[in-house]
């Protein structure tokens, strides 16, 4: 068979493959650039402006942005949606949501990128805690307190994060004992029921929450 006759055969095939393997590709699909939210963390109801810039894909026509051309779809991840490139949503209750924007050019191509939010249904939670947490204790021992905490500001696995906080641990023993610390130590030297409170203030935002630890303490 004439070589040149081969070639002219095989020719328009091999264009089939190519381009069957450059609409597979993923740059013909629409890219995000960048997805924005704020805030992304508050208290609940939480008003959330959300922004997603997306590129590439079918964009037939005169440019006018990032989006032209491409439809973008938003999950709340509450059972709430959206469908422009600007959205705007109110997260009633407390949880963390993985919202996420889809990009769809004409062609039914797609992208996706996701923004986590975190909803609070207090500006700041504590906890106290002791190493006797059923709260009997004689008059031998020694209590070792603790304080946890976490708010939008506050990451409880950060101990840095702590040192924006002011404690006032009150032993209401009838001693006037107060410590200042996260983590104080006491002994009780009469037997006897106290409860012993904290207060716990983050100045920044001009908040105080407090807490309450109770004990039954008797003579070894």
């Amino acid at each position: 068979m004439n070589m040149r006759r081969v070639l002219s055969l095989l020719l328009p095939a091999v264009l089939l493959v190519l381009l069957a393997v450059a609409g597979c590709n993923d740059e013909s699909n629409p890219k995000f650039s960048r997805i924005e939210a704020s805030p992304t963390c508050g208290v609940a109801p939480m008003a959330v402006e959300f922004r997603a810039v997306a590129t590439g894909g079918n964009e037939t026509g005169d440019p006018t942005g990032g989006n032209n051309n491409l439809e973008i779809n938003w999950n709340f991840g509450d059972g709430g949606s959206g469908a422009t490139s600007i959205a705007y949503h109110i997260f009633q209750d407390p949880g963390v949501y993985n919202v996420v924007a889809t990009a769809k050019d004409p062609d039914g191509g797609s992208a996706s990128i996701s923004q986590q939010i975190v909803v609070y249904a207090d500006s700041l939670f504590i906890e106290a805690s002791s190493n006797f947490p059923g709260g009997a204790v004689t008059t031998n021992d020694t209590i070792a307190f603790s304080l946890w905490a976490e708010s939008c500001q506050i990451n409880p696995d950060t101990d840095d994060d702590y040192r924006n906080l002011v404690y006032e641990w009150s032993m209401n023993d009838g001693t006037d004992t107060v410590f200042n610390s996260r983590q104080p130590h006491y002994t009780f030297t009469t037997a006897g029921s106290y409860a012993v409170t904290v207060n716990v203030s983050y100045t920044a935002l001009a908040i105080t929450r407090r807490d309450t630890l109770l004990f039954e303490v008797t003579d070894p």
